[in-house]
């Protein structure tokens, strides 16, 4: 019978503090990405790999993503549990994941993926595994925690930022994990607690058997944890990165008939693009934003309710809700603010 895996953890509960200013008005897995909620992404990939609940582990901002998940319906049932403190991965993980009793999915909630879930579940039940690591192989391993492995992909070390891999794999850790229920008796109860530093390192002193799934073909994944990867993300997704993720334009918008359009685009519903204004390439329009006529935006995003004035330029730049581009200003690799978040 087909291995199988209901139940995931999304830890959603870090500051962004890379990310400011604007996190500083919205937090991190709230942030639209294409006009969705950062960790939305994941929730409508875990949901077409057939999970069908995830508890998203918040903290600062619970109350704002708790609003941005209810708009919509993910096809999975979510659930925000709110950590008292910080706990970091594998605390957070542990206080999300009470009650569980099952095999289930964590993962770190700031990432853009689309990794095959259903070959690594496989793979964890074939091994007879008590935690299995997504892996991905980067061309320079200096800047992650290296992860070797044995010839049965059996992870046999942990490395933190070598120069090299000497086995050649490159492989490192993408943020997902299968976890049997028991591994979190190796975590003690609301204390700060790093999965990488210390419970997988405990897991294999233990000796307990820790697979690292490394698929055969590339997958997306993508950190948004900076501005520039930000703005990056965008890109690969509009480019077609993610499956359930695209370019287009809402029947709601309205866009003036002397406007002109520059795919890929996104534009949301109640967005306004007025007469003669140039949107694109590579640009996303939040609900409710306004272009004002002649202004020109490109590679940039613009959240929900932001505005560009008149015969304004913006270009590899986000715009954050309630903030203004003056008319005739030109924005150019910053962010635009509300005066208050600034």
């Amino acid at each position: 019978m087909k291995a199988t895996v209901r139940k995931a953890v999304l830890l959603a509960g870090g500051l962004g503090t890379r990310l400011r200013p604007l996190t500083n008005l919205c937090p991190k897995p709230a942030l639209p990405v294409v006009n969705i909620p950062l960790v939305a992404h994941q929730l409508l990939w875990l949901a077409r790999e057939g999970v069908e609940e995830a508890r998203v582990s918040a903290g600062y901002g619970a109350d704002k993503l708790r609003a941005v998940l209810a708009h919509r319906d993910w096809g999975l049932d979510v659930r925000i549990v709110v950590e008292p403190r910080p706990l970091d991965t594998a605390g957070g993980i542990k206080f999300a994941a009470d009650g569980i009793r099952e095999p289930f999915i964590a993962t770190n909630g700031d990432i853009l993926l689309d990794a095959p879930l259903q070959a690594m579940v496989q793979a964890h039940f074939a091994a007879g595994a008590d935690a299995t690591i997504l892996l991905r192989r980067v061309p320079d391993v200096s800047q992650f925690g290296l992860v070797l492995l044995d010839e049965r992909r059996l992870v046999t070390q942990f490395l933190e930022k070598q120069p090299c891999d000497p086995t050649g794999q490159n492989a490192v850790n993408a943020g997902v994990y299968l976890l049997a229920p028991d591994v979190l008796d190796f975590v003690p109860a609301l204390q700060p607690w790093s999965a990488e530093r210390q419970l997988f390192p405990d897991l294999l002193e233990a000796g307990r058997t820790v697979l690292g799934f490394l698929p055969q073909e590339a997958y997306y994944w993508a950190d948004v944890g900076q501005p520039g990867t930000y703005l990056a993300a965008h890109r690969d997704l509009l480019d077609g990165a993610l499956p359930w993720c695209r370019a287009g334009v809402a029947s709601g918008a309205r866009v003036d008939s002397s406007a002109r359009l520059v795919g890929p685009v996104a534009i949301a519903e109640g967005a306004i693009v007025g007469p003669r204004a140039r949107v694109g390439p590579y640009v996303s329009v939040g609900e409710g934003a306004e272009v004002d006529a002649e202004a020109v935006v490109q590679e940039a995003v613009l959240w929900p309710g932001a505005r560009v004035g008149r015969g304004a330029r913006v270009c590899r730049a986000v715009v954050a809700t309630g903030a203004h581009v003056a008319a005739e200003a030109n924005l150019e690799d910053g962010v635009c603010m509300p005066d208050e978040y600034s």
